[in-house]
């Protein structure tokens, strides 16, 4: 259960899908127009480009959630998927939706596709940090219990944020979890030390965006349709999530190997990449 931030009679907003999702999206599109605009891209195709690859993203962040997160209450009531007034969105799908959305425009308007990633691909990285940013305010997509150093408690109403949810009495995911394993009581205000591994995919995402803008600088001058930074962006991110699975108390639906569907789907995509990166390279050589 995740708390109202804002209601409208007919619709509900909450705190992470609604102000942190929105605040990802509008940060994300601030600094890919000015990344456009900086680095010589058409600004008369930017609108349509954003408002593509945000209507994608939207309805991947919301159909992945289902499909990998909560797939039983999909397959009972598909219906759910058109809510707007119930929580669920994953990054990673809208991020899929995203890329989708984006191509599709590109191919319409006869571009380049990975031209227009590659000047995309900050923002879209800013986003994808900030969104991890809500989720650990709100003690979502928490880790495993841990005696680490790095193990933090997250208050059983929720958010880090001064709180309506304790008005509401709608514990957080973190607290629920480490109740349902035993590691607090029922009297308990905060959750057991957890793995904070929204803050862990945070700062990978930081990693990452770090890594781009180098190679950006460097191949953008002579190579501005090379597909490095398609491949570093997704290919980073694939792996950074595959990993962060293997700590997520959240995780569901094992399928193989202690694996999840999500992260078989992951390993996949990785391969599939590294094929694709591999015979652009030979390409380029023969060229």
């Amino acid at each position: 259960m995740f708390p109202i931030h804002l209601d409208l009679g007919f619709n509900q907003i909450y705190f992470y899908e609604g102000l942190y999702f929105l605040i990802s999206i509008g940060l994300g599109v601030y600094v890919c127009y000015r990344w456009v605009k900086a680095y010589g891209g058409r600004l008369d195709l930017y609108e349509g480009l954003v408002t593509w690859a945000i209507i994608g993203a939207l309805i991947g962040a919301r159909l992945s959630h289902f499909l990998f997160w909560n797939l039983d209450l999909f397959l009972s009531n598909p219906s759910v998927l058109f809510s707007i007034t119930g929580a669920g969105n994953s990054i990673t799908g809208g991020l899929i939706g995203g890329m989708l959305g984006g191509y599709f425009y590109t191919k319409r308007k006869r571009l380049n596709y990975f031209e227009y990633f590659s000047l995309l691909s900050p923002g879209i990285l800013i986003g994808q940090a900030v969104g991890r940013l809500g989720c650990f305010l709100n003690g979502d997509a928490y880790g495993t219990a841990t005696d680490s150093v790095f193990g933090m408690s997250f208050p059983r109403y929720g958010t880090w944020i001064p709180s309506f949810e304790q008005e509401l009495q709608l514990s957080s995911s973190a607290w629920r979890w480490s109740f349902e394993q035993g590691l607090v009581d029922a009297n308990s205000t905060m959750s057991a030390e957890l793995h904070p591994t929204q803050l862990y995919e945070m700062i990978g995402d930081f990693a990452l965006l770090a890594i781009v803008i180098i190679v950006f600088k460097n191949v953008w001058p002579t190579q501005k349709n090379s597909p490095i930074i398609f491949y570093i962006h997704t290919g980073g991110y694939a792996l950074l999530r595959f990993f962060m699975e293997f700590m997520r108390g959240d995780r569901e639906f094992v399928a193989f190997a202690n694996m999840t569907n999500l992260q078989l789907s992951l390993l996949v995509y990785v391969l599939i990449a590294s094929i694709l990166w591999w015979k652009y390279q030979q390409k380029a050589k023969a060229a």
